[in-house]
């Protein structure tokens, strides 16, 4: 398989575990209780596979302890961490949340990463010079149009 591929199904497995989890959450559970202990498996299960998982080019003679960590206690990669941190926090409380206040786990997420990608598309040409086509505003008005439809009771 492809590595894209791969990445892409490693993804979609993930969201539909987390998406379930999420819609598992008892009412009565601390929302912050639940997600630090869903940080704490998630911290587990990514220190276990970070042997497995090295960057193109990491050298092995430092280990991959000492050189992942080196590279995160620089400026621009602990900047991406809290950024990063921080984007996740709000998916997960607002998943939540979603799914607590009666949300649809079969619209929820698809309103949310179709929104999330309408956002993305004009950020992602401005700071990463993607270029941008006349076929990607068709998707735009698809994903538009397809929660306008989802919206619909």
């Amino acid at each position: 398989m492809k590595p894209l591929l791969f990445a892409l199904a490693l993804a979609t497995v993930g969201s539909v575990i987390y998406h379930l989890g999420q819609k598992l959450v008892p009412p009565t559970a601390h929302p912050m209780a639940v997600l630090m202990a869903a940080y704490a498996v998630a911290f587990t299960l990514s220190a276990l596979a970070l042997p497995l998982l090295q960057p193109a080019g990491a050298s092995q003679a430092a280990g991959p302890w000492r050189q992942a960590f080196a590279a995160m206690a620089t400026g621009p990669g602990l900047r991406v961490a809290l950024v990063l941190g921080v984007g996740v926090l709000l998916i997960e409380m607002g998943f939540l949340l979603t799914y607590r206040a009666g949300g649809s786990l079969q619209t929820s997420s698809v309103a949310v990463n179709g929104a999330g990608a309408v956002f993305l598309i004009p950020l992602a040409v401005y700071l990463f010079r993607e270029t941008f086509s006349i076929s990607k505003v068709l998707g735009i008005l698809l994903v538009l149009a397809g929660l306008a439809l989802m919206a619909r009771k």
